[in-house]
């Protein structure tokens, strides 16, 4: 494609980036030295409107073409000039180039971007924070409906607003107790969730029953969680990072399947302080009352319980995650399902006006992001992130995030987390009110993706080869039952196995799947020695199911959680109803038979953990090849303008030995490995070889 001017900006950030990554080769000059320290650094508000007359002098030049296609001839450029740039003699050469394709913007606006560019990799080096969205002003309110998933509202909510453009919201903390009550009560299904507020001039404190707190300083502009992990869990669940949250299913019969065994290990993490003043957000006080950001109560509380909440300029929307549209957005770590409709919450939450972003709001929108992805992001030592900012400017991303048009910071941010993070959970899910739900954002996918999308559909093949007409959920061959699913799917809200226990196998209801394969292995005369559990083709799903799998193979479903946030830790055991016969015995397990999963590169994120558990406790033999890792669990994440996107949080899955938390990132190595991807579908023989092992 075509290479524009605004392009050329992107690769001059690439390029002057490599200067801050210690990349010695080019011959760009050290920033910070000679002229550039008499040059003013200026705050990135000025940095946006910048990136917004560029962008338009470029759409002027070319009307033809769409803000879609320049976004996407701008990610062909950064990928092209970060290879070039990383050849040493065409250091100087690209530098030259970005120079001449910058060449046609006026001299003022070159100039502003170079001291932007300057000040911003002096800032980086020299460990500054970012500025500024704004410097508060006066107090202004305005009451509008808050919706708790569902498009009927019985309930206000005032909002205040402190910048000039009367956009970024912020929240009372008398209101707090009220929202997030609310929120636990609808998805931990928790009525005794209570928060109270104190206050003592400098500081406000919220809460909770338990007596765990979180407090906001308003001197020292940070907010402290004593413990984040205890702040945050509801008063109904059993362990500190309950992941089985059983209490939280719809049905009481469906609750009743699990039991924690109690024997739960918990280490308790490290206090937790936000310091704002790092990424340019204030906490105000306004004579007695206390306000923040709205955006925070969402991304350090909300979101790790699925309930995201969003501002859309009309409303306060709180709605489970997946909930704008009436089909699920993600299916096996999949992309975006663009056929899937509104939900009457999702046609509210479109109903926001389209349009640009405010000065102020694309500012604090990209310094929330900032400190959301630092905090949260699970992945951020293995992917070797500093700080998301650095990255965002490294990338060559930074300019376009700022910008206010959502459609260009929309497609910035869905380029970066599929081409720059490309772990297999994160993914960018729907565009911002502003851009519109109709907005074309492309949402390609990055190498790693690429390469597991290629692994679906190799394994996927040689299985249609085998089974025309569709493998079965559960299939006998001689004395060996195999159990297959693609996905850890949650336990139907109408289900209610004890009244009316699975009739058939179906690989869309994991849990039944389970009861139903169980009555068959262990039925009157029944010839099964074997029992295969083929996780070949799944990409992972539902914790509550996949503990449950674990249940029924080792009889005690156990689990690990690390959050790299706090440096909590916790290894929780769980028994099944297997029988359906109201009691955890011995005999809710498939233990005394000889059991085996099938994995390969695709056995993804539950579908990684459960062989990772099942290596651990040596009563499963492994076969096929490596599991595919994940071992963060996904977090749901809403940007202060309304992007819904997702990203791996700061959960993550490990087992436990001697004492110890171990990874599962990398994935389970087989016992014994099978090359060929016909011979896991090829049963008959694949029966034969089992029965040949031992």
């Amino acid at each position: 494609m075509k290479r524009t001017k605004f392009n050329g900006i992107l690769a001059s950030v690439i390029t002057a980036s490599m200067i801050l990554a210690g990349c010695n080769a080019t011959s760009t000059p050290e920033i910070g030295s000679g002229g550039a320290t008499e040059t003013q650094a200026t705050d990135e508000a000025t940095a946006t409107e910048s990136a917004n007359e560029e962008t338009s002098a470029v759409e002027t030049e070319k009307a033809e073409e769409t803000s879609s296609a320049e976004t996407e001839e701008s990610g062909d450029s950064k990928e092209a000039d970060s290879k070039e740039s990383n050849k040493s003699d065409s250091d100087s050469k690209n530098a030259e180039n970005d120079n001449k394709d910058t060449a046609g913007l006026s001299e003022a606006d070159s100039e502003q971007l170079n001291e932007w560019l300057e000040s911003e990799l002096t800032r980086l080096r020299e460990g500054g924070p970012l500025q500024k969205a704004f410097e508060a002003g006066d107090l202004k309110t305005k009451e509008v409906p808050i919706y708790f998933n569902s498009a009927e509202s019985k309930e206000k909510i005032t909002l205040a607003f402190f910048d000039p453009d009367e956009s970024v919201p912020y929240i009372s903390l008398e209101d707090v107790p009220m929202v997030l009550e609310n929120a636990y009560l609808i998805q931990a299904k928790d009525k005794d969730y209570k928060l109270k507020l104190t206050s003592d001039g400098r500081t406000a404190t919220l809460t909770r029953e338990s007596g765990t707190w979180m407090k906001l300083d308003f001197d020292e502009n940070t907010i402290t969680f004593l413990d984040h992990d205890d702040f945050l869990k509801a008063s109904n669940m059993d362990s500190l990072m309950d992941v089985v949250s059983e209490r939280a299913l719809a049905s009481e019969s469906s609750r009743d399947l699990f039991e924690h065994t109690g024997d739960s290990y918990e280490r308790y993490g490290d206090v937790l302080i936000l310091n704002l003043d790092d990424y340019g957000i204030d906490l105000i006080r306004d004579k007695d009352k206390y306000y923040m950001p709205l955006a925070i109560i969402n991304d350090f509380i909300l979101t790790r319980f699925y309930i995201p909440l969003v501002y859309n300029g009309k409303s306060v929307i709180l709605f489970t995650y997946g909930g704008l549209q009436n089909k699920i957005l993600f299916t096996n770590g999949g992309s975006q399902n663009e056929d899937g409709s509104l939900t009457d919450i999702g046609e509210l939450y479109y109903a926001g006006d389209t349009g640009e972003i405010s000065p102020s709001m694309a500012v604090f929108n990209y310094n929330e992001l900032c400190m959301m992805l630092d905090y949260n992001y699970g992945l951020k030592e293995t992917h070797g992130i500093s700080s998301f900012d650095r990255m965002f400017l490294q990338t060559g991303t930074k300019y376009s995030l700022l910008s206010t048009d959502p459609k260009v910071s929309d497609s910035a941010l869905a380029e970066f987390i599929n081409k720059n993070l490309d772990d297999g959970h994160s993914g960018f899910i729907l565009p911002s009110y502003e851009s519109g739900v109709d907005a074309e954002i492309e949402n390609s996918y990055g190498s790693s993706i690429a390469i597991m999308i290629d692994e679906v559909k190799r394994f996927g093949l040689a299985r249609a080869e085998a089974y025309p007409d569709g493998c079965p959920g559960y299939e006998e061959v001689g004395n060996t039952a195999y159990i297959t699913f693609d996905g850890f799917k949650p336990i139907p809200e109408d289900a209610d196995y004890y009244k009316n226990p699975p009739k058939e196998a179906d690989p869309d209801d994991t849990v039944g799947l389970m009861l139903y394969s169980y009555a068959q292995i262990t039925r009157d005369g029944s010839p099964i020695e074997n029992v295969v559990l083929d996780l070949s083709n799944n990409g992972g799903g539902d914790s509550n199911a996949a503990s449950f799998v674990l249940g029924t193979f080792l009889g005690t479903g156990m689990y690990s959680i690390h959050n790299t946030m706090t440096g909590a830790m916790m290894t929780d055991y769980v028994h099944v109803d297997l029988n359906l016969d109201h009691k955890f015995d011995e005999k809710d397990s498939l233990q005394g038979y000889k059991l085996y999963c099938l994995e390969s590169f695709n056995s993804f994120s539950c579908g990684n953990l459960v062989p990772s558990v099942f290596k651990n406790s040596h009563k499963v033999t492994l076969l096929g090849q490596t599991s595919g890792g994940g071992s963060c669990m996904v977090l749901p994440c809403m940007s202060a303008t309304g992007t819904v996107f997702q990203v791996s949080g700061p959960l993550r899955m490990a087992f436990t030995k001697n004492g110890s938390f171990y990874d599962i990132d990398q994935g389970a190595e087989p016992d014994f490995y099978i090359d060929d991807e016909k011979n896991f579908y090829d049963r008959k023989a694949l029966t034969k070889y089992i029965n040949g092992l031992f």
